[in-house]
This record gives structure tokens, sequence and C-alpha cells, in this order.
């Protein structure tokens, strides 16, 4: 049998230069529990959302990941992507050939618009002072750590729409569901136990913007 029939790497390494720290390796040479699929992180506690505030957050585009956003994940598909993923050509290498996600297949998915204003921000000066601004309720003193806001303090205060709110009530609800999808769902860190306030800085505008 040739050789190359029984490595797990390239048989010309100048191109995926980081295989021998890629999970193939491990695989290969059954180090750890390899058999065991990988931790995904995700939210399996939905985020009740009320039909007035929906409204807006579809109107921002954002429907579609609020469809996607507390579904299952298969972890054993995941894993078996993580093993073909390779970091130097952002591809996944497949029996098939190679494929990757584009950014129309992004769109398709999560219902996203992809043309438009590019999204930029700016230098987080007071980060408090942007969540009373924005969503027009003061967090604690261990809400805010460094510029995050605690995923908990979040979910806590916006969770349930109170029956009598006016129309700015409910778009201060919107914009923190909104905040959660962008900082939580989409860019979301390994932990989920904060949210990145630069991303609130999104919504401190008005509707129109916001969906542009």
């Amino acid at each position: 049998m040739d050789v190359r029939d029984r490595t797990p790497g390239p048989v010309d390494p100048s191109v995926l230069t980081l295989q021998d720290t890629h999970r193939s390796v491990d695989v290969w040479n059954l180090t750890g529990d390899v058999a065991k699929p990988l931790q995904c992180r995700h939210y399996r506690t939905p985020w009740v959302v009320h039909d007035r505030c929906l409204e807006y957050v579809t109107y921002a585009g954002f429907g579609g990941v609020h469809r996607l956003g507390f579904r299952e994940i298969d972890r054993h598909l995941v894993t078996a992507l993580v093993e073909r993923w390779r970091q130097e050509t952002h591809s996944f290498h497949l029996p098939v050939g190679e494929a990757t996600v584009t950014l129309r297949d992004v769109a398709i998915l999560t219902r996203l618009p992809v043309q438009g204003t590019a999204v930029t921000g700016s230098f987080l000066v007071d980060p408090v002072g942007l969540v009373v601004r924005v969503l027009g309720v003061q967090p604690g003193p261990n809400d805010v750590r460094g510029s995050a806001l605690r995923t908990v303090w979040l979910r806590d205060t916006f969770q349930g729409l109170p029956a009598d709110a006016d129309d700015g009530t409910v778009q201060r609800y919107a914009r923190a569901y909104l905040f959660f999808l962008i900082s939580g769902v989409l860019f979301g860190n390994k932990r989920g136990s904060h949210l990145q306030l630069i991303y609130l800085q999104l919504l401190d505008h008005d509707w129109e913007h916001i969906r542009g």
C-alpha cells in the first residue's frame, strides 16, 4: 500500500501548514476521546418575543435569524464538519472536493440582507450610558463587565412585554432582542454569559437606519 494512503495529512504541506495541530491528527492517532462529539454552545431556552416586538425585528431584517436562533444542533454533524475544515484555505475538504460557505449561503439561510450600508462602529466610551440611552434601563454595577453586558440581566429585564406597553416600550424591547440576536446568536463568544456592547451601538438609530 502506498504510504500516502496511510497518512491523515497532505502529501505537500506547503499549503496546509497547520496540519500538526489539526483535529484529524488526533483522530488518526486516537488521541483523547475522538469518538465523542464536540460541545456546541447554543441557547436551548427560547426567548419569548411578543408579536408587537417581532414586527420591528422582522422589519429590521432579522426574522430569519429569529427563527433559527433556538433550533437543536446536530453535534455529530458539526464535529464531522470541524474535522474537515481547513483554516489555511477557509474551506471544507470533503471526499467530493472542496467547499466553503459563501455570503449568498448566509443570506439564504438567515434571510439577512447582504447589500446596503457597511456595518461599522466606533470606540465605546460609556457602556452603561449606551445601555440607558438605547434600552431605557440602567443595569446594576455587576451587570456590566468592561464593554460587555450580562446575558441573564438582558433576558430577565426584557423577556416579557407588559400588557399595557406603549409603542416606545415595544421598540425598546425589540432593540433588546435584536441586540441579543446580534451579539449572542450571530457573534456570540464561547461562554455566552456576556454580550459585547459594541453591537448595541448599531441599534442606536431609527428603524430605517437599522434596516439599512
